[in-house]
């Protein structure tokens, strides 16, 4: 007989399936006969369930076949595109007055948004688009009005059948580069050289006859060593800019100075901007612009998937102590 734990734990995987998506599971599970798939009913998912289950009881499934059946779920992509437009358009019509419309490119689901009001027909000369893969986490967006995010927020939770949904601090002009950077697509040696720092070298010797010039070699080698562990051998993302926020407090160790009891932090924001930013980023240490190793604010960018960055103190948080101790 088959053990109850097992059984049990077979038929919750089956629950987490609609009805649609329990043959084909079936099928890349491999336990049933084609002769027992055949035999089956699709009439109601819990009467499919405990024909299942008595096939698996015949046997009987043992822990390693529920576990297969386990890994077929994950890996098994049961993705509905037709029932994800159904929903999408559905619920963004039932709070906007859109015209929405598909295409399928390059892999991915571009959807057209003509927003509207209750007044107003959609303006078609403003549109948003939405670039949606599939199986993924992430959604390309642009051309969005304040003013109608939370509808398409409200939209893509329903369709996509995810619990929440969170704006990356990543935007550019170039959607291959987005995509590079989110889907790990993008060879880059992450921040390593920040566990094993370089090597001082002297200062080069001063030349003897002054119409000499003595270039340090060990030291360009170093740059060139740093710069292809940080940024990698390939070509980097196209990003145009990376904006820092920065909040502080005002200091003043001789407590003279009437700004040092201002209780509002000082505020500023520093952007880097370049049609090309990581490539020139990359080229600062070699160029001599800039000496290496650059601040891991500047080149963690596509490690930390994200070109929008706030700055702040690090908060102390009070000790307590514990009466009696």
């Amino acid at each position: 007989m088959m053990d109850e734990v097992i059984a049990e734990f077979i038929r919750r995987t089956l629950l987490k399936c609609s009805l649609v998506q329990i043959m084909p599971l079936l099928k890349a599970w491999g336990f049933l006969t084609d002769r027992q798939l055949e035999t089956l009913t699709m009439r109601g998912k819990e009467r499919l369930i405990q024909q299942i289950l008595q096939f698996c009881e015949e046997v009987p499934a043992s822990g390693d076949h529920a576990a297969a059946l386990d890994l077929v779920y994950e890996e098994t992509e049961f993705f509905d595109m037709a029932d994800f437009k159904r929903q999408f358009k559905k619920k963004l019509k039932s709070v906007a007055n859109v015209t929405v419309h598909f295409k399928e490119f390059d892999n991915a689901q571009w959807i057209r948004i003509a927003w509207g009001t209750h007044s107003k027909r959609p303006n078609q000369y403003i549109p948003t688009f939405v670039v949606y893969h599939s199986q993924t986490p992430y959604v390309f967006i642009t051309g969005l009005r304040s003013s109608c995010r939370v509808y398409l927020c409200q939209a893509l939770v329903i369709a996509t059948k995810y619990s929440q949904i969170q704006e990356m601090e990543l935007s550019s002009r170039c959607l291959d580069s987005l995509k590079q950077i989110v889907f790990k697509q993008y060879h880059q040696s992450f921040q390593t050289h920040s566990s094993k720092p370089f090597k001082e070298t002297k200062a080069a010797p001063e030349p003897v006859d002054p119409r000499v010039t003595y270039e340090n070699k060990n030291e360009k080698e170093r740059i060139q060593n740093w710069t292809k562990e940080v940024f990698g051998e390939g070509p980097q993302p196209k990003l145009e800019f990376a904006q820092y926020k920065l909040e502080t407090m005002f200091r003043d160790p001789s407590d003279n100075d009437t700004l040092s009891h201002k209780e509002d932090p000082f505020r500023c924001v520093v952007k880097f901007s370049s049609p090309h930013l990581l490539e020139s980023l990359k080229l600062l240490a070699p160029s001599g612009i800039a000496e290496a190793p650059l601040s891991q604010l500047l080149t963690c960018i596509p490690s930390k998937a994200r070109n929008h960055f706030k700055i702040g103190e690090k908060r102390i948080v009070p000790s307590m102590a514990i009466p009696g101790s």
